[in-house]
């Protein structure tokens, strides 16, 4: 007599296919046009794909830094084309460090319609339309939250970021990542983008090898002419903050696979302290795959129910 936990079994292996199902129909295609590495600079001293100013300084065989230890330091870094790709995704690999036990402010990934812009959001413009990932080492008025802390920002070209409160009203999604300033590994942050289902953070810094989720959203809404770029700053309190590589890829999904989608996109500039609204979409593809959830739910619990139901006739058989 088969067991609850044999059909609950079958029915999770039926769901796991499902998944590396579709995990293996996604395609990568390189895009050197947003990737960086080292030597920086070409024999001119210019870099081909990217535009630098404010404070960045460039190391070629080392690092391009956003900031040096200093106070009141801005620098950016940004694409001289935009990224146009639909699904991307972008792995960074960087290094904050200083003297002394205070630090701070931070630095910021941008895929927003404005580049190359000095000012107050880690060394970037504010009221900027598009997705900021805000790596903050400093803590102002956020109570209960461990420092550093990693969070995504939707700009809509008129909201304000909330500097004094560490963007607690803007925050769409974050996590502490206490020990990624003074980890003896590399660190690095990826970006994963589908234009019609997610955006997830992962953070590589606890072990050479083992990345760690941040958050994982739903669809957001970016702009369809956004360019990337990496931005710092320090006030009183400094840090170096180093770009050491820079990969980007785009990510494509096999025709069968991408109608699938869901039906809550983000919108720009609502953060979790304003509330999420959502927009209901009705594209055939996403009632596909609510659809495909949905089955998968009941034939779970269906599994459940008949195994249980045998597994009781079969203990009262004994008797």
């Amino acid at each position: 007599m088969r067991s609850p936990l044999l059909w609950l079994l079958t029915a999770s292996i039926g769901v796991q296919a499902a998944v590396e199902a579709e995990r293996d129909n996604i395609r990568t295609i390189p895009l050197r046009s947003h990737s960086l590495a080292a030597p920086f600079l070409d024999s001119d001293m210019q870099s081909r794909f990217y535009d630098f100013g404010g404070d960045t300084i460039i190391r070629a065989d080392q690092y391009v830094r956003l900031t040096s230890d200093r106070p009141s330091q801005e620098g950016w870094l940004f694409s001289r084309l935009p990224l146009t790709a639909t699904n991307w995704e972008i792995e960074v690999e960087f290094k904050i460090h200083g003297q002394g036990n205070l630090h701070g402010d931070g630095m910021a990934i941008w895929l927003t319609k404005q580049r190359g812009t000095k000012g107050p959001v880690f060394g970037s413009a504010d009221k900027f339309e598009g997705l900021g990932v805000f790596i903050d080492t400093y803590k102002n008025q956020r109570p209960g939250v461990v420092f550093p802390y990693v969070m995504a920002m939707l700009g809509n070209a008129s909201i304000t970021y909330d500097k004094d409160h560490d963007g607690k009203d803007n925050e769409i999604a974050g996590c502490s990542a206490r020990g990624i300033r003074t980890s003896s590994n590399p660190t690095k942050i990826r970006l994963t983008y589908f234009q019609e289902k997610s955006l997830k953070v992962d953070l590589l810094y606890k072990s050479e090898n083992e990345w760690t989720e941040c958050f994982e959203t739903g669809p957001l809404t970016l702009p369809s002419v956004a360019y990337l770029g990496f931005s710092a700053e320090t006030g009183e309190l400094s840090d170096n903050h180093d770009i050491i590589s820079v990969t980007t890829n785009n990510k494509y999904i096999n025709k069968a696979y991408s109608e699938q989608g869901s039906t809550a996109p983000v919108d720009a500039g609502k953060g979790r302290g304003r509330g999420k609204q959502f927009n209901r979409q009705t594209e055939k593809g996403s009632w596909k795959w609510f659809f495909f959830k949905v089955v998968v739910f009941f034939g779970v619990l269906g599994g459940v129910y008949v195994g249980w139901t045998m597994y009781r006739a079969n203990q009262r058989g004994r008797f």
